[in-house]
């Protein structure tokens, strides 16, 4: 009988079932890697199906900002991603990332998607054709005004000639001015690794955020062009989706606050601050994007808004983050 015993103890050692290594490093690889490989294809997808014109920009340009930012939060967040956390730690960190995912995009899909228009596309010409042009703004504390011109051609392929505009506006706070340039510009586009060729760069619409702190409906009553033979300005307007520059800076002061006592004290410390270097990074980039003249913001914009906001947020970000160091002991562990 003992002997019978023996002879069964290595076969059911034997069954015991077995995780093969291939398929936990496969596992590990996905933790690590299988966000940023995702996010990085999604947004090579969305340039690509924008440049053939099988997507729109805004949308495309919307998914683009989407995955980026996934990508940053999960870089930011990996520790929780990739190692052992308690349940409490990842519900922790997956709250942060809902509040912070939903702060840094509303920005930017407030700004491609600006809504129903208050006023869609009237004209005015210098000779008084279409006013007085009343804008229905009742309400609203700031207005999105949309301003396009029209560019004569150059038979000889030059610059068009600019056209200089000025509006007058009536609303309850009073009269107000608002000027501008159209205008055509030659620069040079590199074509290949040695070719280059000479392109036109019209800037033929603008975009002003008006304050209306009287919150009453906004009138054109006066249009003066240069030269007075320039075609009809369209004009345009939308509700302003944002709030004040003083309740967007309070939010955004909230925001990196919460994110530096995550970084500083929350469960993931092997970060060292990358989620508020990206935090910082991101606000730069949306000042930029909103600040920028473009009416229909494209990839360009974009690309733009990042180099020049970009680097201004992470120095910003650095700086704080810095400071947190000094100023916040971290958690004993």
């Amino acid at each position: 009988m003992a002997t019978a015993s023996r002879s069964r103890a290595p076969a059911a050692t034997k069954q015991r079932p077995r995780v093969p290594l291939a398929a936990l490093a496969a596992a590990d690889a996905a933790r690590s890697w299988g966000v940023p490989v995702l996010a990085l294809a999604v947004i090579a997808l969305l340039t690509a199906l924008a440049a053939a014109g099988a997507v729109g920009t805004a949308a495309a340009l919307a998914g683009t900002v989407a995955a980026a930012l996934v990508l940053l939060l999960y870089i930011g967040e990996r520790p929780l991603v990739t190692q052992a956390r308690s349940p409490r730690e990842r519900g922790l960190g997956a709250g942060l990332a809902l509040v912070w995912f939903v702060a840094c995009y509303g920005p930017f899909h407030a700004r491609l998607f600006p809504g129903t228009p208050l006023l869609d596309g009237a004209q005015v010409t210098a000779a008084g054709r279409g006013l007085p042009l009343r804008i229905p703004a009742a309400g609203r504390s700031a207005v999105d005004l949309v301003l396009e011109g029209q560019l004569a051609e150059s038979p000889s392929g030059n610059v068009a000639p600019p056209v200089n505009y000025s509006l007058t506006l009536e609303s309850a706070g009073g009269p107000r001015v608002i000027k501008g340039t159209f205008e055509d510009r030659l620069s040079t586009r590199r074509l290949g690794r040695r070719g280059t060729a000479t392109v036109h760069q019209r800037h033929s619409a603008d975009v002003r955020v008006l304050a209306n702190p009287g919150r009453g409906d906004l009138t054109v009553t006066h249009v003066v062009l240069e030269p007075e033979s320039a075609q009809p300005i369209t004009v345009s307007a939308y509700p302003h989706p944002l709030p004040g520059p003083l309740v967007l800076g309070l939010l955004a002061a909230a925001l990196l606050a919460a994110v530096i006592a995550f970084d500083r004290l929350g469960p993931v410390p092997e970060t060292d601050g990358a989620l508020t270097l990206s935090t910082a990074a991101v606000l730069g980039t949306a000042l930029i994007f909103w600040t920028s003249n473009a009416v229909r913001p494209d990839f360009s914009a974009l690309i733009g808004s990042m180099i020049f906001g970009g680097p201004l947020g992470f120095i910003a970000g650095a700086a704080l983050w810095w400071m947190a160091k000094r100023l916040i002991a971290g958690p004993a562990r």
